[in-house]
């Protein structure tokens, strides 16, 4: 009854390999019928095989070397189950190299060991089969304990089918992050779930290549992969635009370099508060306009590419005036209501061309680029226009604000404080004239 049993050993052995390589996770139900038809068949027919003798053509029994022995004549299906076996044993020592040599340290001792437990157990079958000499010794019985130690050492001491590699691999699997495993040839030999998942919806198909030729379509993500330092990238995935902070974890122990580990994390939530954070620190909460702040970080910019490109650069300064008499009689928030309602003609006067920006209280500056210096004075004339006849509402109250302007053009070689400092000068000329007009210096 010993023997009942032996046809089933390769295949769970070659199931085990599966399993334990990630192999058996799709398709279960096909590879459970290839593996486990014939070792079925065989059971059944190494039961039945009295009323066919398909598996045994004959059993007998003969004297040798002292002893009595089994003699048995293979019947055509135990050939059949012959090759079964040894197709297995191949497949599973396949499966089991192939992953060690994927794992980030190579295990030349488990690989060796693997593959001379293989090497006993094909060649005692082999030998059962060829009967050399002529003796009736089943080999398969005296190789199968060589075999089993292999196997129990590859395990012991190279953590073959531990949890500890299991445990790995199913953190490697169940990341949300995208991880690629990469050769010294920045060649992609494995990926997660995520990774896959990814690369499918940029439209990838997943697959063992160069990171060259498999990321060939996103040159941004290329480049990301062929840093070692951390990098953001930002993808379209279906439509929305998402970012991803690139990380490298070399493989190897001192300088002898074998791979590399990237990861794709997506960082966008991240990435788009800290815009938002960014955005809310340059932006006056009151008027909606640029703060001061954002006014001299762009304004430096606008005078450097003023330089460089000899554009004409006009920098308006503006108050309101006699604003701490709204703020008396009517309150502070009737005044946060003129800030905001002044602000509103000031973008639709100037545009989004133009860079506006409410520097502190009543005061707002305007830095006009490339229009000519009458025109420019033209759209002055009107914004006082506009804002003498603008009528404030605040429960039942209406009233005007006027607004005085001082204006310079920019010389070659002025900074932006020079500029400023010179609008302002023009400013409090305006006031000094009676307010609602502008000055040019």
């Amino acid at each position: 009854m010993q023997y009942i049993g032996i046809p089933f050993v390769s295949a769970l052995w070659l199931t085990t390999a599966l399993i334990y390589t990630g192999h058996f996770s799709r398709h279960k139900k096909a590879l459970f019928a290839a593996i486990y038809v014939i070792p079925l068949i065989t059971l059944i027919l190494r039961l039945t095989n009295d009323a066919h003798h398909l598996y045994l053509a004959s059993v007998g029994f003969k004297y040798e070397l002292g002893g009595l022995f089994i003699v048995k004549q293979m019947g055509p299906w135990m050939y059949v189950q012959l090759v079964h076996s040894i197709s297995m044993i191949f497949i599973s020592m396949g499966l089991l190299v192939w992953d060690s040599l994927k794992a980030p340290v190579r295990q030349t001792g488990k690989i060796a060991l693997i593959a001379l437990a293989t090497v006993c157990a094909i060649t005692g079958l082999t030998l059962t089969v060829t009967k050399p000499a002529g003796y009736q010794i089943d080999y398969t019985a005296l190789y199968l304990p060589f075999t089993c130690v292999m196997m129990i050492m590859a395990i012991s001491r190279y953590d073959l089918l531990e949890i500890k590699s299991v445990a790995r691999q199913m953190v490697f699997e169940a990341g949300g992050d995208a991880i690629f495993m990469l050769n010294v040839q920045n060649r992609v030999l494995d990926s997660n779930r995520s990774a896959k998942k990814l690369l499918r919806e940029l439209d990838i198909h997943p697959e063992t290549a160069a990171a060259a030729r498999l990321f060939e379509g996103q040159p941004e993500l290329l480049s990301a992969m062929e840093k070692t330092e951390p990098t953001i990238v930002k993808l379209t995935v279906k439509g929305r635009e998402l970012w991803y902070d690139v990380t490298t974890e070399e493989i190897g122990e001192g300088k002898l370099l074998r791979g590399c580990i990237k990861t794709l994390r997506d960082v966008t939530d991240i990435y788009q508060l800290n815009e938002e954070l960014s955005r809310l620190a340059m932006t006056d909460e009151l008027s909606v306009l640029s703060n001061r702040r954002a006014f001299l970080k762009i304004g430096k910019e606008w005078i450097s590419r003023s330089e460089i490109h000899g554009t004409s650069l006009h920098l308006l300064m503006m108050d309101l005036d006699f604003f701490k008499d709204v703020n008396d009689r009517y309150g502070h928030p009737t005044g946060d209501l003129v800030i905001h309602e002044f602000s509103q003609i000031l973008k639709e006067h100037f545009g989004e061309s133009s860079l506006i920006a409410r520097l502190g209280g009543e005061e707002f500056a305007v830095m006009i680029e490339n229009v000519p210096d009458e025109a420019l004075q033209g759209q002055v004339d009107v914004l006082l226009d506009k804002a003498e006849q603008h009528t404030y509402h605040y429960f039942g109250n209406t009233f005007h604000v006027t607004v005085s302007i001082g204006m310079t053009k920019r010389a070659p070689g002025q900074q932006l404080d020079g500029m400023m400092s010179l609008a302002d000068k023009a400013l409090y000329l305006s006031k000094d004239k009676g307010r609602s007009c502008v000055t040019v210096l």
